[in-house]
Order: structure tokens, then sequence, then C-alpha cells
């Protein structure tokens, strides 16, 4: 079985950063597939890479990535990109310095998607049709130089811990290590 290699990278081409594994207290909760499939999405990367990389079935990962949300009480797939965001390393400070290029529209979105909304919700909200706002969301990532949702969720951590404060998988104090960015 080939296992993914966890890494978050910019369009820009730089070096691949190597991110922390799965914390043990929610690794256990996991099969060893599951484990994989979650290691790889919590480092940014596509399902459809994930299933070829696995050779499997991108149904089969995807199920596989369904359960293994339920398993950690993720009820979303922000609250996962989340998650992903404040167990992987920080954004270097050109990127962040970069939102300002956004224009208001795409700065509506961002702030949209930060809080959990999908790219459908959005739309819908802002009375736009899903296309625009899918190309909207394109274009911010672009001119962030972002290749994924966890990498959009790293653009704001604070944002990622409102997201998560509810969740049931945070380890309570005094337990092992508990993920921060």
């Amino acid at each position: 079985m080939i296992l993914p290699k966890p890494a978050i990278t910019d369009i820009h081409g730089t070096q691949p950063i190597p991110l922390p594994l799965l914390p043990p207290q929610l690794a256990n909760l996991l099969t060893a597939n599951e484990r994989i499939i979650m290691q790889a999405l919590l480092s940014g990367q596509a399902l459809t890479t994930i299933a070829w990389r696995l050779k499997r079935d991108i149904r089969t990962v995807s199920n596989q990535k369904q359960a293994a949300m339920a398993r950690l009480s993720l009820t979303s797939n922000a609250m996962l990109y989340a998650l992903g965001a404040l167990l992987g390393p920080p954004l270097s400070a050109d990127i962040t310095v970069r939102r300002q290029l956004l224009a208001p529209r795409e700065q509506l979105v961002l702030n949209a998607l930060l809080t959990g909304l999908s790219v459908t919700d959005i739309a819908y909200q802002q009375g736009r049709s899903v296309k625009t706002v899918s190309y909207q969301k394109r274009r911010l990532m672009q001119k962030l130089g972002l290749n994924n949702d966890v990498a959009l969720f790293a653009l704001a951590p604070q944002q990622a811990r409102v997201l998560l404060r509810s969740w049931s998988g945070w380890p309570k104090p005094g337990s092992e290590a508990s993920p921060s960015g």
C-alpha cells in the first residue's frame, strides 16, 4: 500500500512541509485505512488523489472518509479543513499579507467559507449562482497562492478554532497535546 505524503504546498512550488500525525487520541478511533485517508485529507490532499495513490475506487475512499468523520464527530468538511489547518504549520506571512489583494466579493466569499458555509450555501445566501461563487473561490485561492481548503483555513487559524470550539474531539485539559495553531 502506498502511503500518502502529507504536505501543504503553494502554487509557487514552495517545498512541501511535512505535517504532524493525527493525534493518538484521534487516530486510535479509526481503522488503519481511515487513518491513512484522514491524514491525507488533513494535509490538504484531494479525495481523487488519495484514491489514486491507494489504488482504490473513489466511492470506497469517500465512504471511508465519511465513516472516519463520523467516528471523529466531524460534521462538515469545513470542520475537517479547520482541524487540518490547526494540526499543520502556520502559513508564511507573505501569504497572509496577500489577503489585501482580494476584491470585495472575494473577501465576502472567503469570510463565508471560513465560517463553515459551502459554496452552495454562500451562493444561496448572497443571491448569486453557484458557478459565480465557485469561480470567486478559485480566484481568491489563486491570488493567495493556496491550492487546497486546509491551507485556506490555515489563513485564519482563529476562525478555525471558532469553528471547532464545541467539537467533542478536542483533548481534555491534562491529556496529551491538543491541536493548536
